[in-house]
């Protein structure tokens, strides 16, 4: 955690927490597609969900504990988020992952933000 005294501001809060919900998503989704029951590719899939989900979730953590370098790779994965959930969105396929987007969106915009910034660049 950055040494300086103030507290961490909320959109970094926000950014960090949902990001580790994004993690424990993808872990669910592993699941769901495990127990789909389509054998090898099932499995596949799986396996790069938990990965992504591990990985989403990791870095969503070192946020939390104001972790400078975890800025990039949340902000990264956010992005991917927002496209790929309002894909599923607006082609009609699945309008509740509009949540998701918006979720994401509010990743990448707590954790941009200029305060949010200045609190993970503060005096070290």
């Amino acid at each position: 955690m950055p040494e300086n005294a103030s507290p961490r501001p909320l959109g970094l809060t926000v950014a960090a927490v949902t990001t580790i919900l994004f993690g424990l998503f993808f872990l669910g989704m592993a699941g769901l597609s495990l127990a789909s029951g389509h054998g090898a590719f099932s499995g596949g899939v799986a396996l790069a969900l938990v990965l992504w989900g591990l990985l989403v979730g990791g870095v969503g953590v070192a946020l939390l504990r104001g972790a400078r370098w975890a800025m990039g790779p949340v902000v990264a994965a956010a992005l991917l988020h927002v496209f790929s959930f309002a894909q599923f969105a607006t082609d009609g396929s699945a309008p509740q992952a509009l949540i998701g987007a918006v979720a994401a969106l509010a990743i990448v915009v707590g954790a941009l933000h200029p305060i949010s910034r200045a609190w993970l660049n503060g005096p070290r």
